[in-house]
């Protein structure tokens, strides 16, 4: 992140701090990121074997794993990101780059919240189907479509804020 003149705290203690920031918010934008697409991979697979089973142990999964990494970085990446923003003298106000990478975060996350709830019922309706030995309902391809409407852009939004952090484009 690029800092303003006399913004920056003066000690060498501020570069480990802003560092600690960064790496935090770099860790967790990679975590983020990289467990919904490699989850969202594994769902799209799953479903293309159209077999029952392995639809259902894969959601099940998918959906333990956004439980432990995502909600961690879902919480980190926003915390992270204003410590660090505060650190180097940033105002969420003054600069474009870090407006519109928030309002951004607020609609992946938004779309996150719905799309794992959607995760949660076709692991509920996978299960069912697993444990009835018949194949998969019609409203599993309802949800799984819905899911995939809102992974594929979010995923894009992701990469979006992703270059307005490397980038940081200013109005002025």
């Amino acid at each position: 992140m690029r800092s303003h003149r006399g913004s920056r705290l003066p000690t060498a203690m501020s570069d480990n701090v802003i560092f600690f920031f960064k790496f935090v918010h770099e860790v967790a934008a990679a975590a983020m990121f990289g467990t919904w697409l490699g989850t969202a991979l594994f769902m799209l697979f799953a479903h293309r074997s159209g077999n029952t089973s392995v639809v259902a142990l894969t959601a099940r999964f998918v959906v333990d794993v956004e439980k432990i990494v995502m909600i961690a970085a879902v919480t980190l990446q926003p915390i992270s990101g204003f410590a660090l923003g505060f650190a180097v003298g940033l105002s969420l106000t003054d600069e474009f780059w870090v407006g519109l990478s928030s309002g951004l975060y607020v609609l992946i996350v938004a779309a996150w919240l719905v799309a794992l709830r959607l995760e949660f019922r076709i692991r509920e309706l996978t299960r069912e189907a697993v444990l009835a030995s018949i194949p998969l309902p019609k409203e599993y391809f309802t949800q799984f479509r819905r899911h995939s409407a809102l992974v594929w852009p979010a995923l894009a939004a992701t990469v979006a804020v992703f270059a307005l952090m490397v980038f940081q484009p200013r109005l002025s």
